[in-house]
């Protein structure tokens, strides 16, 4: 295939992604039909035969084609073209369960506080489909949390949701009380345990007629304590005798 065929293909992948139906793909645009180009990216990753697509191929197709049908900024593109784009609704009869995957960093703070947007994000994202659940968590951690909304609890917590193509819904945030989430992990008995101190000096029980040094170099060697000067004493007493024993025989 040539480079400026295989362009033109990138560029009306682009244009149905972008230009009409985003949400097919997890992807959800702002107000001003941009999505972020990191998350783009990822998405194409996900589609057999688009793993090759990187951000200087989006540079490329930008300087390659009189008309690309897409336009950037910094961190966010959009189609040219939107006049097809579906917009939000709000959903008159929504699912009885959503579904949301949330980094396992959040999972804490979503038990105790209730789930918000993404910084940067006006809604929360959700699916009535668990494996896109999963898969739209899985660009923000490998392994997400998937949490299960009950919607009719939310509704009567005052919750809107809006509908997005087939499978996706919107909500401004989804308070306490109205969804399940698994357990939160319990810290590891072994890891709780005070690790032990290295190159602590061994302890030796003291018995009578020994003599410990100090190895901890915490005092002057010249000088010893009480006991060690009672050892000491004792010490030499005894061999005093055996001498004297040894003399006599």
């Amino acid at each position: 295939m040539g480079l400026t065929r295989e362009r033109e293909r990138l560029k009306g992948f682009l244009t149905y992604i972008l230009g009409r139906n985003p949400y097919e793909f997890g992807l959800v645009p702002d107000e001003d039909g941009f999505v972020k180009k990191k998350d783009l990216i990822k998405t194409m990753q996900e589609e057999k035969g688009w793993g090759h697509v990187r951000q200087s191929s989006l540079d490329e197709l930008l300087v390659a084609l009189p008309e690309p049908g897409i336009e950037t900024d910094d961190l966010r593109i959009r189609a040219m073209d939107r006049q097809q784009l579906i917009r939000p609704l709000v959903c008159e009869t929504v699912p009885k369960l959503l579904f949301i995957g949330v980094r396992n960093r959040a999972h804490r703070h979503v038990v105790e506080k209730g789930i918000l947007p993404y910084e940067g994000d006006r809604y929360v994202l959700l699916s009535s489909d668990r494996d896109m659940a999963e898969r739209i968590a899985r660009r923000r951690d490998p392994e997400p949390v998937v949490i299960t909304i009950n919607t009719r609890e939310a509704e009567d917590l005052g919750v809107l949701f809006l509908i997005a193509g087939e499978t996706l819904f919107l909500a401004r945030e989804i308070p306490l009380k109205c969804f399940t989430a698994p357990p939160l992990p319990t810290p590891d008995t072994a890891s709780s345990r005070p690790a032990k101190r290295k190159n602590e000096p061994r302890k030796v029980p003291f018995m009578p007629g020994s003599f410990i040094p100090d190895l901890t170099g915490n005092r002057d060697r010249n000088k010893g304590t009480k006991e060690d000067k009672l050892a000491w004493k004792h010490n030499k007493k005894r061999i005093r005798r055996q001498k004297d024993r040894l003399t006599e025989e």
